[in-house]
């Protein structure tokens, strides 16, 4: 079942991309001047260790691949002394070395937005592109998720059709694409055990396994030597909490349980791949990325970019309210643009944060099983579920006099 119709190139407009695309840049550069999120800091200080020769996972503050330490690298390398020196651009928070990250940053989103305009609308790009969410996470955290998200994207869209009987050198590189995605950061590192999941042909899974992740090892292994077992610490736990809302709903810490979040979210999203085996791949990609925060084991107001390309490609008006709502709390939470006229007009804090996280998980987790089994399926096991308890419940509290 394919949820969207792709008509490709149909309706697209060079010049109304360059235009909305200018839009989107100005929008982004806009809201950096506005603050910074900690995540600026930390790329200061890991590329100043770098730098300096030492590793960035045991004297910094890094948990990723290198492609991003090697962007930061030549990024700063870049000298432009007639935009450096402009009023305007040293008003911005890190100066010029963090509009140059806006900038880029700016540039993949913009990439993206070419994806989904080609291969769907103006209008599916659009509401991908000037979108609040998208706009402050590049502008004002600075944020890598787009980033990766965009080889991932990139590689699924090129691969071509499953089950062909030939594996081409574009399959390969595609396929490679993904390893790259998965280097930048680690967003998308269960999919590849989906993808496997619905090839048919044994050394096509064996490629789309080995891979992406040999090529994530792979962007680790000249910087083994400074530190192995750090890198791996770093990966697997750093900045790791038990915050996802779906486990504290299903497992409240009265609970007494033996695997921790992370563990039980692993093993929920590979096995959910095997419901998608049928799906095609960009469907199953898309749904992916909806499930991984609906099911995360934690969660941060960052994550909830994650889900945007496939929020952009269902657009309904559950995921028009997870937006309205998500770019509020952007707007009050203090890891975003910490609005304090707001916050304290509406007594605003970390609690207030993770209470909003509730509803925004379960609208995800709703358009997540609506796409999975069909919006009729669903609602109808909705409605007959609550008609057993409903009478199961009628049933006990009837007597007789």
């Amino acid at each position: 079942m394919n949820f969207i119709n792709i008509n490709k190139y149909k309706n697209y407009n060079h010049n109304l991309f360059l235009i909305f695309s200018l839009i989107g840049i100005i929008l982004r550069i806009w809201i950096s001047q506005f603050g910074s999120n900690f995540d600026f800091e930390v790329w200061e200080n890991n590329l100043e260790i770098f730098k300096q020769g030492k590793s960035v996972w045991s004297e910094g503050l890094y948990s990723y691949g290198s492609p991003w330490l090697y962007t930061t690298y030549i990024l700063d390398s870049i000298s432009l002394p007639f935009l450096e020196n402009n009023s305007f651009i040293q008003s911005i928070p890190g100066t010029f070395y963090r509009f140059k990250i806006v900038i880029f940053l700016s540039l993949i989103d913009v990439s993206i937005f070419y994806l989904l305009y080609k291969n769907y609308s103006l209008k599916v790009g659009l509401i991908y592109l000037i979108n609040p969410i998208s706009i402050i996470l590049t502008g004002h955290h600075n944020a890598i998720n787009n980033y990766a998200i965009l080889f991932g994207f990139l590689a699924i869209l090129t691969y071509g059709d499953l089950n062909n009987r030939e594996i081409t050198l574009k399959k390969i590189f595609s396929i490679f694409l993904f390893g790259l995605s998965l280097s930048i950061k680690h967003i998308l590192i269960f999919f590849p055990i989906w993808w496997a999941f619905k090839e048919k042909r044994l050394i096509n899974k064996i490629l789309i396994i080995i891979i992406p992740y040999l090529t994530f090892v792979i962007f680790f292994a000249p910087f083994f030597s400074e530190g192995f077992q750090k890198i791996i610490y770093n990966i697997l736990y750093l900045g790791r909490s038990e915050t996802g809302p779906f486990w504290k709903m299903i497992l409240p810490d009265i609970f007494d349980r033996h695997l921790n979040f992370f563990t039980l979210a692993s093993f929920l999203l590979i096995f959910l791949g095997f419901f998608l085996v049928n799906k095609n791949l960009k469907n199953s990609f898309y749904l992916y990325l909806i499930a991984t925060i609906a099911f995360a084991p934690q969660m941060y107001t960052q994550y909830l970019f994650i889900p945007l390309v496939a929020i952009a490609v269902y657009w309904n008006v559950k995921l028009v309210i997870f937006t309205f709502i998500t770019s509020f709390l952007f707007l009050v939470d203090g890891d975003q643009l910490n609005i304090q006229y707001l916050r304290e007009l509406l007594n605003w804090d970390l609690r207030s944060t993770r209470i909003v996280f509730f509803p925004l998980i379960l609208i995800l987790i709703i358009e997540f099983f609506e796409k999975l089994i069909g919006s009729k399926k669903f609602y109808s096991y909705i409605k007959k579920s609550f008609t057993f308890f409903k009478n199961k419940i009628k049933s006990g509290l009837s007597f007789n006099l």
